[in-house]
């Protein structure tokens, strides 16, 4: 497919509206896969959405919740990427220059999970219980005081017009950066440094702000009784902990396909296990201290959220988040060693990108299934599908230009690193 037709397919633009840089590549830093090895991901992804199709059908109100699950945990993804792209540059980082084109590429999935985003917008009136009108009506028998008290912040125009801002700030900011960067790999212009600095510092504020929100927003708004001050907190500490686990694994599945051969080193990778277990062991904290301040302030429309989850079979799901998400991890990556033999590290990746799906599933199920505790074949097959998109997107992206932002000007640094 030429590059004018590309551009000139509105799919295409979407997944990816830059020129392609490939060819500017050195050898070493050149997509060495098919061009279109994006096309079985994408299948995979799509055959998923199929199959959660079929529960539209037959149960819309699984449909959405499975959907939104596994949506939001694409969308966490994304962020994790922004943060981690911002933070780089705002510190002036020289480890990570080999490792950031891979969140760089992730950056340009906001405008893809917009689209996206539509089953959700949909199905708002199966998700969002504040959505309800007769709620709201001290003249009906299903009124309710306390969501009646929110309606100022929850009603569906202000959501939405929340929600096309904080996409509007996501897509603003990536398309800053990543424009650069990629502008960068064929032009050394010697203040796109300073201009990725800008627009991160720009960034990492409106970010912060917006990432809490929309924490807020699309999954504790889930239960409208439920009060917790510190769960946008919570949704950037899982961001930023599966952002890891995605980087190494994308970064071992390239190596292991001959590219960025003695670009990747070992202490690379051990970075990013340190963030993977110090950001598992933050999300723990974070879970903790909510938890611990609902117990004792022991007030009936916050503690709800936790009997739910204690109760009906959930207390097994429970569990299962803590030594999973926790225990588990903690044991395992505390060590050094752990982190520089790469089998064991690949695997925990994919553990701990489960687990945080898990964690989403944990957070949004029980609204669902509040009297008996189940896992869906639709969960799964909504997040394989949707994630099934979210990857081909990004392997086409990352097929089109280099690897690593080989004019970056601490690339060497980079290139040398030792983690001592």
């Amino acid at each position: 497919m030429s590059e004018s037709v590309k551009r000139s397919n509105p799919l295409v633009w979407l997944i990816d509206p830059f020129k392609s840089t490939a060819s500017h590549a050195d050898p070493v830093y050149r997509f060495s896969w098919s061009q279109a090895a994006w096309l079985l991901p994408l299948a995979i992804g799509i055959a998923g959405l199929v199959i959660s199709a079929v529960g539209w059908a037959t149960d819309s109100h699984q449909f959405y919740f499975s959907y939104l699950i596994g949506w939001a945990f694409c969308l966490s993804v994304t962020l994790g990427a922004y943060f981690f792209v911002v933070i780089q540059h705002m510190t002036k980082a020289r480890w990570s220059v080999v490792l950031r084109r891979i969140p760089e590429t992730l950056i340009w999935s906001f405008p893809l999970l917009a689209v996206l985003s539509i089953p959700v917008i949909l199905g708002m009136h199966d998700l969002y219980h504040w959505t309800h009108a007769e709620l709201l009506d001290p003249a009906s028998p299903e009124f309710d005081p306390i969501i009646a008290g929110k309606a100022a912040y929850l009603n569906t125009p202000f959501f939405l017009a929340r929600l096309a801002f904080y996409f509007l700030v996501w897509t603003f900011i990536s398309f800053k950066l990543y424009s650069l960067s990629l502008k960068q790999d064929v032009d050394p212009d010697g203040s796109i440094p300073k201009q990725q600095r800008k627009w991160s510092a720009i960034g990492l504020v409106l970010g912060g702000i917006s990432t809490a929100f929309a924490g807020m927003d699309i999954l504790m708004s889930l239960d409208p009784h439920w009060f917790s001050t510190i769960f946008g907190i919570y949704f950037f500490a899982g961001s930023f902990m599966v952002i890891m686990a995605v980087m190494a694994l994308t970064a071992m599945i390239l190596q292991r396909n001959g590219m960025l051969q003695g670009v990747i080193k070992v202490d690379h990778y051990q970075d990013l296990g340190k963030f993977l277990f110090g950001f598992t062991v933050f999300w723990a904290y974070i879970g903790f201290s909510q938890y611990m301040l609902i117990w004792y302030g022991n007030l009936p429309e916050e503690t709800l959220f936790y009997r739910h989850r204690m109760e009906h079979g959930w207390e097994t799901f429970s569990a299962i988040l803590l030594v999973c998400h926790f225990i588990i991890p903690f044991v395992v990556l505390i060590g050094r060693w752990s982190k520089r033999l790469l089998p064991l590290l690949g695997f925990m990746c994919v553990w701990m990108i489960t687990m945080h799906w898990f964690d989403y599933f944990w957070i949004a199920a029980p609204v669902l299934h509040g009297d008996h505790a189940v896992m869906s074949l639709y969960d799964v097959a909504a997040w394989l599908g949707l994630f099934g998109v979210f990857v081909g997107a990004f392997m086409y992206r990352l097929s089109r230009h280099p690897l690593v932002p080989q004019r970056d000007p601490r690339l060497a640094k980079s290139l040398s690193f030792t983690n001592s």
